[in-house]
């Protein structure tokens, strides 16, 4: 069991993302609603429920806990039994007097439910977020253990990031495996021969068609690390956890001072081989709710700006068919389209981890990655 947490300040963006599943076009993927402490499934009698209480704390911004639960495709889950772990899971992480909703969907083949909850109490009182990860880890062990269900590891865990399930798609199509897939087993091959130096990697990596951009500050000291494999561009944190900076350094033999004048020169010439390009750069990047696109990498020109470490960029708009006129979310704001039964669904935001079990990561809090873009924009080259 896995769970996937979210906290936002857009309630209707989150409730708009769980009601469109309501109206999948196939019938058999459709989502359940399975409980709510709402007097009504109407987004806007929802928004106004949720603003009453939100006056108990006009000030907290991040209010909307979202949080899905995945399951092995091995547990066999009734909505009886997935709806009794929603509560305990709820109970669990303090959440016993609040507004809430929970959704099972089925769009994926393992069991998984969205829990969607105002972190602000009818009296008033604010559910802490503090430590909500490992609490949560916590939480899921014990319920694994009440309800006798198979106990997954996270991608987080693994320190691989797990493999979406259009790369798996295409690699079962083309029988080759995915760009991510193949710059993963080329790093490791290289990572387990030991203790390495960071000149050493370089060296064996660019042999193999790899190239490295260090986000190297004038002091020397490095922040990131993104890495280019025969056209394709990706950032170590979306690679994998093995291969952030962070714990890249825990796998190698470094020394800032000693081997900055090698990252330097590896730099440049990434910056040469890359920068210079006539041809576009495919790029992992995050689509509109804040996955990876499984299907197809963005294309990218040669511009400086690719060359950034981190942050992600406002995807293409999503036409407007289907949608109807926008509602306005009065705690962003912002314009929120209603998705109807007939309208477009969003590419799938699935992955899998080492076990092959597929994880919803599913992120619908627009506003937050907003913040994220305007972050973002303010990175130049090598950072």
């Amino acid at each position: 069991m896995i769970a996937s947490q979210k906290i936002g300040k857009s309630f209707l963006g989150a409730l708009n993302y769980n009601l469109k599943k309501l109206y999948h076009p196939d019938q058999n993927k459709r989502a359940e609603l399975l409980d709510s402490s709402f007097a009504s499934t109407d987004s806007r009698m929802i928004q106004q429920e949720i603003r009453l209480i939100k006056t108990l704390k006009p000030n907290l911004n991040r209010y909307v806990y979202h949080t899905s639960l995945n399951f092995s495709i091995e547990d066999e889950l009734d909505n009886n039994k997935l709806l009794s772990i929603a509560h305990d899971y709820l109970k669990e992480s303090g959440y016993t007097n609040n507004q809430y909703m929970i959704f099972r969907h089925h769009d994926a083949p393992h069991p998984h439910i969205h829990l969607l909850v105002n972190r602000i109490s009818f009296d008033g009182t604010v559910v802490s977020d503090s430590n909500n990860f490992k609490r949560s880890e916590g939480i899921t062990r014990k319920l694994e253990q009440k309800y006798n269900l198979k106990e997954v590891q996270s991608s987080k865990e693994t320190l691989l990031k797990a493999a979406k399930i259009g790369e798996i798609e295409r690699t079962l199509r083309t029988g080759k495996p995915s760009d991510k897939l193949l710059l993963q087993n080329k790093l490791i091959n290289i990572l387990n021969l030991g203790n390495i130096t960071i000149k050493e990697l370089i060296e064996r990596g660019e042999r193999q068609g790899i190239h490295f951009l260090f986000n190297q500050a004038t002091t020397g000291k490095i922040s990131g690390i993104t890495y280019f494999h025969n056209g394709f561009k990706i950032k170590g944190q979306a690679l994998g956890n093995r291969f952030k900076w962070a714990e890249l350094i825990k796998q190698i033999n470094y020394e800032q001072i000693r081997d900055g004048k090698a990252i330097s020169e590896a730099n440049s010439r990434t910056r040469t081989n890359y920068g210079n390009q006539s041809w576009p750069i495919r790029e992992a990047k995050p689509n509109r709710y804040g996955g990876n696109r499984d299907n197809e990498l963005y294309i990218s020109g040669p511009a400086d700006s690719y060359f950034d470490d981190g942050g992600s960029r406002e995807a293409d708009k999503i036409g407007e068919e289907g949608r109807s006129k926008p509602q306005r979310d009065f705690e962003t704001g912002e314009d929120v389209y209603i998705l109807h039964d007939d309208s477009p669904i969003d590419r799938d935001n699935s992955h899998y981890d080492s076990y092959g079990f597929e994880i919803s990561n599913d992120v619908d809090d627009e506003a937050m990655h907003g913040r994220n873009r305007k972050k973002s924009q303010g990175r130049g080259i090598g950072r």
